[in-house]
């Protein structure tokens, strides 16, 4: 009966260290915003697609500012709310920034076909890379491909 509760006893120290050393925190953080900000850029691909009625060739875009970034149409702040927020702008958690580190824009904007354009409507002629990072964390990056807006 010692044997069996001394074996227990070991086995819960050992999962112990085992599980506190594979979970961290910030990388969830890190990791559930670079998610957050992917579907926010998917969805303002879609909306932009969906926006037939609109005559300006600017689209719809996220725009990011270090620690936050806003929902645009037309280079302007949305009316409409991000989905999961109250607001066109999203601020992110705990640290995390973002910025595009290339592409050569400022927003993320795309046209009526779902293509990226920089700030004239113009399709980018590369892909834009925007980084999200956190102190003593690897960076995370998000890709959206030119011509298609592809964002994986």
């Amino acid at each position: 009966m010692i044997e069996i509760v001394i074996v227990l006893v070991v086995l819960f120290i050992v999962s112990a260290v085992v599980i506190s050393r594979y979970t961290k925190i910030g990388t969830n953080e890190l990791m559930a915003e670079t998610d957050s900000l992917k579907a926010n850029l998917r969805y303002a691909q879609i909306k932009a697609m969906n926006d037939t009625l609109d005559t300006a060739p600017l689209g719809w875009g996220i725009f990011p500012n270090s620690t936050s970034y806003t929902l645009v149409k037309n280079n302007i702040t949305a009316t409409s709310n991000l989905p999961g927020d109250n607001s066109p702008t999203h601020t992110m958690i705990n640290g995390v920034t973002v910025m595009v580190t290339a592409g050569g824009v400022t927003t993320v904007a795309f046209n009526e076909w779902g293509a990226p354009i920089d700030a004239s409507g113009i399709p980018v002629a590369g892909n834009i890379i925007l980084t999200l990072t956190k102190s003593n964390e690897a960076p995370a990056n998000i890709t959206v491909t030119k011509n298609t807006g592809f964002i994986p």
